[in-house]
């Protein structure tokens, strides 16, 4: 409860003492961010009111008059100790244990009232002498509007495909990084995560498909500027909506083509001053480790291969016989070199408040990721410092400050996170760490490589990634439909990476020098990229014809301009219009218009349009449905149609340009028509809310069609000497087909609340035209194992039909349509045209990568204090690829193939003339017939995870400042169930990665005022 005590300022206006040194440390605080903050205080006190401003001191006691009234909430029950301040100035009161209230005021001037978990509320005493208000919980309002861009418009007035994340859920998640919220919340948005690399990004989300050659990923707007998911913060958000059909992302034309994500962030609230504390702890477990043979089995498998392929056997019985004793090596490598158990903290503090002057919030964080051995890790800091300035009472500046850092340590010898298990994986048991000797750290070097020994001897290296930004959004009311509003934004993206790394020696088994990793230190300083944006609007906003109607227009022009230290520049220009009409509150138009230009095409081709429109129909008001109302069985229904046009530039600039070598030879043909990439979407959907609104059922079906697609490395024939000459081209047409089911039921029962959330949705990706005619064949010569082709998915499987295994010699003998140098138990290859020869001619489509029938269930259940969720997340239908060590029994390396062990489930399936009708080939070494793309290398990788298990308890308050205490335990990734025949399903095998991790957290959440 708030001191009632009351202090007497030179205005005769009654302050709470409380409330006083609140509004004084909040001017300490504004003070603080610069000059433009202590002109807006100076400002608001001196003035009161920039309508009266340069008035003689007696004509503004004249026009002084008091302003009373009751505060109440949506029930009608009395609020006491709600602040009511004017806005721009430190003045105020607070109402009374009635909610009554009175306050003086010197001419019309905004009254701002708020109150702890109630939207504020801001009125003008403009004709008025007596104001009672309402204050209506904050999370309703929340739910109503819906960020689309440049505007927020209400919900039920929104005709186009736009989904809003339950941020409150993922807050309450230990999530490192903000991709991993997205999977199974979104529907039509997929995340395939292959591991858990500290410092690395999840995955790229895809929404509604692939229909690009190009970078796939969705557009993210925070606070009205383009940055990364990466880098935010979740305990930073306030809000996430997802842009998906074409009448909702083309208000960002050019960049609209893959999706939108616009993200807004926590601001301070009027006359609050509190601290949001969330703090968590975890530790990681992996779940996909190979399980490879053991030294005995290792010897066994080579000497089998070798005696199928003709060759001498390298170990003998004997020896075979003492790995079995255990008197032999038999080295568990990847157990080697996970030296500890991965563990990770966080802690994030908002600390904010505000009074009739502005708002601020300070948003601290740090997380710090401990990988598998001392060397590996990340840690994080960020600082993000929102303000609303109340420069006078129709002039608001939000200025929002973010400084983001990011270390990642790493090996030096293998920087990139995973190379230290890539060598791990290449090594075989029978190959021990150390000499047996009395020499120190006597490491044995195995074709120059021990893991270990990179961990203890090989250096480290270090990298930090900056990234400060600056966004200034100036806004003026010119009535209370009518303001224009200004953005202006600096971002700075600079990076640098040093190692260090001293002399080591290394012996052989007899004490003598067989190599040296020499001394070795350096620094590097990355390619920074600076962004300026600029950007103007004009935004009416109007109930009409009694409130039946409403308006909402947006006009707007934009430029943005990026320069990189290499000397690359990026120049962009924009001009927009969006108008929202709701007629009578049933029917709902949407329309959108702009066009873009980018520096990144050729001269002539710079400029795009990019026009929408979608309808819909509010239902659920016409009269007919007024009876099904009143019984609750139709509370909402929406039907929505959009259609629009968007496009794709995010490639690299001057690609239309020639570029010649030092030799003077041509290395890319320069093509003047050049352009951008384009998409019309159509989007048919379905809004329910039924049964008393315990029901919401959402229903979407779309069809994306993308074309000129841009190519940016398209081989032509070398005619000026070059030995590889590129072009960049638009051709080719791909189709992406789709639909989206999601469901939610909540109720509640006495001090029993619950509800069940449901989605599933699928895409079809086709491609129409690879090239200018329907009949064109694009084949990528960086990628032997995709095609393009009319009918073929993107990023298809394209490789050998199987037809078993050869039996024998004879068998190998009788057929003529083989691979050369092919043996019994390799794989029998059909072929396709039967001309008795196996060549490309008889690759065919064998597959799609793609994942189908996606689907995530979320149960949470609330009983008095105590709270449960669980969130399971799959894929009905994925075609996965066995490559590299996880399907071969070796490294596949292109030289001598001979490295590693294959994994156990290799052995217990593989060929043998016993075995005939075995799961694959036969084992081997070196060259192989086998190690080509077939049937034989695909499977099944659908799965169903347990994405996350939380059981939390919520102390509602401790005292008179601390609430809302929250304690947690959570397990995520923890249970996986599927039938995938390789480590992890959500990706193609490999050659050794980071693990995919289990994480296991207890965190802790709390308020303080």
């Amino acid at each position: 409860m708030k001191s009632i005590y009351q202090l007497t300022d030179t205005s005769n206006i009654k302050i709470p003492i409380i409330q006083f040194i609140k509004k004084t440390s909040l001017v300490c605080a504004f003070l603080s961010v610069g000059s433009l903050w202590a002109m807006a205080e100076s400002d608001a006190i001196e003035t009161k009111n920039d309508k009266t401003a340069g008035k003689s001191l007696a004509v503004e006691q004249q026009k002084q008059k008091r302003i009373t009234g009751k505060v109440t909430d949506s029930k009608g029950e009395a609020l006491p100790f709600v602040n009511v301040v004017i806005k721009g100035s430190t003045i105020g009161t607070a109402t009374d244990l009635s909610g009554n209230y009175e306050i003086a005021v010197n001419g019309d001037v905004t009254l701002i009232f708020s109150q702890i978990g109630l939207k504020d509320y801001e009125i003008n005493t403009s004709g008025k002498e007596k104001i009672n208000v309402i204050l209506i919980e904050d999370n309703v309002q929340l739910n109503e509007v819906v960020v689309v861009g440049y505007n927020e418009v209400e919900r039920k007035h929104v005709a186009s495909s736009i989904v809003s994340v339950d941020v409150d859920k993922m807050k309450s998640r230990p999530i490192f990084k903000l991709e991993e919220g997205f999977s199974g919340t979104i529907p039509g948005a997929t995340l395939m995560q292959g591991s858990n690399l500290p410092g690395s990004v999840p995955g790229t989300i895809s929404i509604r498909g692939l229909s690009t050659l190009q970078n796939a990923a969705p557009l993210v707007i925070v606070d009205g500027m383009e940055q990364s998911l990466t880098d935010i913060d979740p305990n930073q958000i306030k809000s996430i909506n997802v842009l998906k059909d074409a009448a909702s992302a083309s208000m960002y034309g050019s960049r609209g083509a893959n999706g939108v994500i616009i993200i807004e962030t926590e601001r301070g609230s009027t006359g609050e001053f509190k601290v949001d504390i969330h703090t968590w702890m975890a530790i990681q477990k992996p779940i996909d480790l190979p399980n490879f043979v053991n030294s005995a089995d290792y010897m066994r498998l080579n000497n089998e291969a070798k005696t199928y392929q003709g060759q001498t056997l390298l170990y003998t019985q004997d020896d075979i016989a003492k790995a079995e004793r255990g008197e032999s090596a038999n080295t568990d490598w990847l157990d080697a070199v996970m030296q500890r158990t991965a563990h990770s903290y966080n802690t994030s503090a908002n600390i904010s408040g505000g009074g009739g002057v502005g708002t601020f919030n300070l948003m601290l964080g740090y997380v710090q990721e401990n990988g598998l051995n001392d060397l590996e890790g990340t840690q994080k800091f960020s600082a993000r410092f929102n303000t609303n300035i109340n420069i006078a009472d129709r002039f608001v500046l939000l200025a929002d400050f973010y400084a983001h850092r990011l270390q990642v340590d790493r090996l030096q010898a293998n920087n990139d996170g995973h190379g230290l298990y890539q060598i791990a994986w290449r090594m075989n048991p029978t190959q021990d760490i150390y000499y047996d000797s009395d020499l120190p750290d006597h490491f044995m070097l195995h074709n120059n490589m021990n893991p270990v020994a990179s961990i203890e001897k090989g250096g480290a290296w270090k990298a930090l990634h900056d990234r400060s930004t600056i966004n200034l959004r100036p806004k003026y009311m010119i009535n209370e439909n009518l303001h224009i509003a200004g953005n202006v934004s600096y971002m700075i993206d600079k990076s640098a990476n040093k190692y260090k790394r001293a002399t080591f020696k290394f012996f052989d088994g007899d004490g003598k020098p067989v190599d040296i990793w020499a001394n070795s230190v350096g620094a590097e300083q990355g390619v920074s990229v600076s962004q300026i944006t600029a950007r103007g609007l004009i935004n009416y906003e109007k109930d009409l014809r009694g409130e039946k109607d409403k308006i909402y227009l947006v006009l707007g022009s934009e430029v943005m301009n990026y320069t990189y230290t290499d000397f690359r520049e990026i120049a962009k220009a924009s001009f927009f219009s969006k108008l929202n009409y709701s007629f009578d509150n049933r029917y709902l138009l949407e329309t959108t218009l702009r066009t873009d230009g980018s520096s990144k095409f050729a001269p002539g081709n710079q400029w795009g349009f990019f026009p929408s429109a979608s309808l819909g129909w509010n239902v659920h008001n016409e009269k007919f449905m007024s009876a099904l109302k009143k019984k609750g069985i139709i509370d909402n229904m929406k039907i929505r149609a959009s259609y629009g046009l968007i496009g794709n530039e995010n490639v690299d600039p001057y690609l239309w340009q020639e570029i010649v070598n030092t030799w003077g030879w041509t290395m890319r043909v320069p093509n003047p028509d050049f352009s951008w990439e384009k998409q019309n979407q159509l989007n048919l959907g379905v809004d329910l809310t039924t049964l008393k609104n315990r029901l919401d059922i959402t229903f979407d079906v779309y069809k994306k069609h993308s074309y000129d697609l841009i190519y940016s490395d398209f081989p032509v024939p070398p005619l000026t000497g070059s030995y590889y000459l590129t072009s960049s081209l638009n051709i080719g047409e791909v189709d992406n087909k789709g639909w989206e089911l999601s469901a939610n039921w909540s109720d509640k029962i006495g001090d029993f609340s619950y509800s069940v959330k449901g989605m599933l949705f699928d895409n079809k990706n086709e491609v129409l035209k690879a090239g200018y005619s329907n009949s064109d064949t694009l084949i990528f010569k960086s990628n032997t194992d995709k095609i393009w082709y009319k009918g073929i998915p993107v990023d298809n499987y394209y490789g050998y039909r199987s037809n078993g295994f050869f039996k024998d010699q004879a068998d190998v003998a009788a057929t003529n349509a083989k691979l050369p140098n092919t043996l019994p138990g390799d794989i029998k290859y059909v072929d396709q045209n039967g001309d008795g020869v196996i060549n490309d001619q008889d690759k065919v489509f064998l597959g799609d990568p793609f994942p189908h029938y996606n689907y995530s269930i979320n149960v949470d259940l609330k009983y008095k204090r105590w709270d449960f969720s669980v969130l399971g997340q799959g894929v009905g239908k994925r075609t996965g690829r066995l490559n590299g060590q996880e399907g071969y029994p070796v490294l596949m390396d292109g030289s001598s193939n001979s490295l590693g062990a294959p994994r156990q489930e290799y052995m217990d399936n593989r060929w043998t003339p016993e075995n005939q009708n075995s799961r694959f080939p036969r084992v081997w070494t070196g060259s192989s017939t086998n190690a080509v793309l077939s049937d034989v290398w695909l499977s099944d990788a659908s799965f169903f995870r347990i994405k996350t298990i939380q059981v939390g308890y919520t102390i509602p308050r401790i005292g008179n400042h601390i609430r809302n205490i929250r304690i947690y335990m959570n397990a995520q990734d923890a249970i996986t169930f599927t039938k995938w025949e390789g480590l992890e399903p959500e990706r193609n095998g490999g050659n050794g990665n980071y693990p995919r991790m289990a994480s296991f957290s207890l965190g802790f959440k709390a308020t303080i005022l």
